[in-house]
């Protein structure tokens, strides 16, 4: 190893890849045969450049020559030593005891600064940055999963007829999860059937509509009905189409919507049709009286009181103790001219309890 191949390109022991790269290149410009025609020793320094390129551009070549050259640095400095003459000092030939407790002499350590460095502060800004995240996100996981559990639970009881507990759990439930649509639905269902608190129900509703991308028929049926017990008319028969754009077959909307177009609206037409979609499509016996009374009376208000008749017959075969029926037929009767089949409908209608007949009956069937 006549050559240090550091040496030759001009670089430490410890340069980078990069930095023998560029020392070679370098040198290769400067001593290239083309640029040094006939110059021996531009020529030598050119294939000991060239020569020390091949071995520090490949890492195991140049740790293998960078071992040898520790070896032979070492074997130097021995040499070094041994042609050098030993120096005799008595002082290193002589020992004594270890000294006593009483002669020693103890240094007190310094106290360690108690100054955070920017390092240390970064850490642990990353440490509590990273625990209140976990713990943020620990709490959500458990938060719906505990607001899962008490939307579940408070379904068995709506089920059960458990109101008043299921209304309870739903609120826990929104609380533990804000955004969940069915939990409102649920709870909006309860305060409207059940607690027949129209202004609650109507907000967990508009709520629940919120939330969702594609409310269904059933939400916007049931935002319809609380609409119409708060007097908001227009309103309310707006959802109750809405529900039928998305849900023909919901039947209850029509029975709904009919009702609201009859007696708030005054679209006798528009009311007819519907109760009469609702009457081809519906045989729930309660409703389908509800539906003949509310279809009967339209026929009157339009003057129609064949079909009028027809309704209130059908519907009293259907309830036979219903006065208010009784009492709507003997108006339709007084209007056909049927006076005294009139006052015996009145008659059967203050008889069943109901009251507003007696003023018909001291009126207009007097002996």
């Amino acid at each position: 190893m006549n050559h240090n191949h550091y040496q030759v390109l001009g670089v430490s022991q410890t340069a980078t890849t990069q930095e023998v790269k560029a020392a070679y290149k370098r040198l290769a410009i400067k001593y290239h045969p083309d640029k040094n025609p006939g110059n021996m020793l531009a020529e030598e320094l050119f294939k000991q450049a060239n020569a020390a390129y091949q071995v520090l551009s490949n890492p195991s070549k140049r740790a293998l020559y960078d071992l040898r050259l520790q070896y032979q640095r070492e074997q130097q400095h021995r040499a070094v030593m041994q042609h050098q003459p030993r120096r005799y000092d008595p002082r290193h030939y002589t020992t004594r005891e270890p000294a006593g407790v009483s002669e020693r002499h103890y240094k007190k350590r310094e106290p360690k600064s108690g100054s955070f460095s920017r390092k240390d502060w970064y850490i642990t800004l990353a440490f509590a940055g990273g625990l209140i995240l976990f713990s943020l996100l620990l709490k959500t996981v458990m938060d719906h999963i505990a607001g899962e559990d008490k939307y579940k639970t408070a379904l068995t009881y709506i089920a059960d007829g458990k109101y008043t507990s299921a209304h309870r759990l739903l609120t826990d439930a929104i609380h533990f999860i804000p955004d969940k649509a069915a939990a409102y639905e649920a709870r909006a269902m309860i305060e409207l059937d059940v607690y027949e608190n129209y202004t609650s129900a109507l907000q967990d509703l508009n709520k629940t509509i919120s939330l969702q991308e594609e409310p269904s028929a059933q939400v916007y049926y049931m935002r319809g009905r609380s609409l119409q017990q708060l007097e908001q008319y227009q309103q309310a028969e707006e959802d109750l189409t809405r529900a039928l754009e998305l849900n023909d077959r919901l039947w209850q909307a029509h029975l709904k919507r009919g009702e609201i177009r009859l007696f708030y609206l005054h679209k006798y037409e528009d009311a007819i049709a519907d109760l009469s979609t609702f009457l081809r499509n519906s045989s729930t016996r309660p409703e389908q009286v509800e539906a003949l009374t509310f279809r009967g009376f339209a026929y009157y208000k339009q003057g129609q009181l064949g079909q009028s008749e027809q309704d209130y017959r059908a519907g009293l075969i259907a309830d036979k103790e219903n006065g208010r029926l009784y009492y709507l037929l003997g108006r339709t009767e007084l209007e056909q001219q049927q006076a005294d089949s009139a006052c015996v409908h009145f008659s059967k209608a203050y008889d069943l309890g109901y009251s507003a007949a007696l003023l018909e009956l001291r009126a207009r069937c007097q002996p």
